[in-house]
This record gives structure tokens, C-alpha cells and sequence, in this order.
């Protein structure tokens, strides 16, 4: 609670000797009052943010918002992310994202200390992904990398950050990558995500990690299914989070 007057505070206007009982019934009416929720990327929580405050958090994902140029506001987005890849660094592996856009994401787990090789697979095409795959000439997203050398100028800090632009139907089999610990799944699109899943599966040891950004997101059924579809498959378990990610463990 707060007993001070501050200087542009309504009490002032109130004969001084009033000011006890004012600050009195202002703690009581903020006591009374219903917390305030944490509302962001789709979801709202009355529980704990405080990772949000940490200095770990804030100096990554100031970093994430350096590379994006704008803030996404997906704290719990990053939050998340971080976890998983703390929980890689357990298992023998590279990290791979594949979906990088401009960078959002890994820049905030490149800033918190990932040493390993990073392999980053995207187009890096500023259109969006249709519903057939492919990315139009007419539909710039904001999310989406403006173009290689801007990723590149990005990464450049991080000697372990490895861009593989083009498509992942041929950027993977080139890749020459021989096991994975981390697997972060962001391609707007089921068939491409199927492909990398599968392509990486038999190179992640046990317990590796699999995230998947839009697991849960409303207009991403088709992703979700698909992915449903691999894990019964497979035989991993996806826990779906409010932020809409999906976070798997390898068996």
C-alpha cells in the first residue's frame, strides 16, 4: 500500500488536514479492487507474470524485439521458448528452427546464451504462406523476413547461427545436419511442417524437445490435426499452452 501524497495526485486538492483519511480510503478501494489481468497474444491470466520482469527475460526479449523491428507481444511466446531450449541443452544436438521470418523468436534464445550450431530454415520471402502453400507476390506480412541479407545483418553477431534459405523440401537433405535437440516448428503450413517433423524425428535422441508455434491457434486446424496425426503416429504427446504453442518431449 502506499501512504504517500504524490505531487499530481487528486488528494492535494483537498484541505490537508483531509489528506490521512483520503489515502486511507484510496488503500482500501485499490485492496478491494479486482487484480488486473495479464491479457496478450490471445490469452488473459490473473496468475503470475514475474518472468516478465526478470533480467534474464527482458534482456532476451529485447533482443527479439530488435530483430522483428516492432514488438509482437508473444511474451509467453518467448517465455515458453526459452524453457524448451534450456531443457535441450540437456540432450546432445543442434538447434533447428524451421519458419525464422526476421528472427523474432531464436534472436531472444541466441541472446540468452545458446552456444550450439543453430540451423535456420526459411524461404525468407516477405509474402505470406497461402492456403495452398505457396507465397504470393501481393500479400506482404509484417512478421515475415524483408530479405536474406536483413536476416543475415541480424545473425551476424552469432557465428553459430546457420541460415538455410530456400525450400525446405531441398534445404533439409542439404543440411548435412546429423542429430537434433531442439526443433522449433513455424511454417504456416501443415505439409511443409509434416515434411521437417519427419525429416528431423529419426535425428532427435531421446528426450529432444519439438515446439510447435501454432499448434493451437484458431484458423491453424489444419496444422493441428496434422500434427495430431504424427504424434498418435510416432508416439510423442503434444501439451497444448494458452499461448496457443504446442511443446513435445521425444520418448
Amino acid at each position: 500500500m502506499e501512504w504517500t501524497v504524490q505531487k499530481k495526485s487528486n488528494i492535494r486538492r483537498l484541505p490537508k488536514v483531509l489528506w490521512p483519511a483520503a489515502v486511507l480510503a484510496r488503500n482500501i478501494r485499490e485492496l478491494a479492487a479486482p487484480p488486473k489481468p495479464f491479457a496478450a497474444d490471445g490469452m488473459t491470466t490473473f496468475h503470475s507474470t514475474a518472468f516478465r520482469d526478470t533480467p534474464r527475460f527482458s534482456v532476451a526479449y529485447s533482443r527479439a524485439v530488435q530483430a522483428g523491428g516492432w514488438d509482437y507481444g508473444i511474451p509467453f511466446r518467448v517465455h515458453q521458448a526459452l524453457w524448451c531450449a534450456k531443457l535441450a541443452e540437456r540432450v546432445e544436438g543442434d538447434f533447428v528452427e524451421l519458419g525464422t521470418g526476421r528472427g523474432f523468436v531464436v534472436s531472444a534464445l541466441l541472446k540468452d546464451g545458446i552456444k550450439r550450431p543453430v540451423h535456420l530454415f526459411d524461404t525468407f520471402n516477405v509474402n505470406w504462406v497461402g492456403s495452398d502453400g505457396s507465397q504470393t507476390e501481393e500479400d506482404a506480412s509484417p512478421y515475415y523476413a524483408t530479405s536474406l541479407e536483413a536476416v543475415r545483418a541480424n545473425f551476424a553477431e552469432w557465428p553459430n547461427a546457420i541460415l538455410h534459405p530456400g525450400d525446405v523440401y531441398k534445404t533439409l537433405p542439404a543440411s548435412g545436419i546429423r542429430q537434433v535437440a531442439f526443433l522449433h516448428v513455424d511454417m504456416n503450413h501443415p505439409d511443409p511442417e509434416e515434411f521437417g517433423v519427419r525429416y528431423f524425428w529419426p535425428l532427435m535422441p531421446s528426450n529432444a524437445v519439438l515446439l510447435f508455434d501454432d499448434y493451437a491457434f484458431k484458423d491453424c486446424e489444419r496444422q493441428r490435426e496434422r500434427i495430431d496425426l504424427l504424434a498418435e503416429e510416432l508416439g510423442f504427446d503434444v501439451l497444448t499452452t494458452a499461448s496457443g504453442q504446442g511443446i513435445a518431449i521425444k520418448p
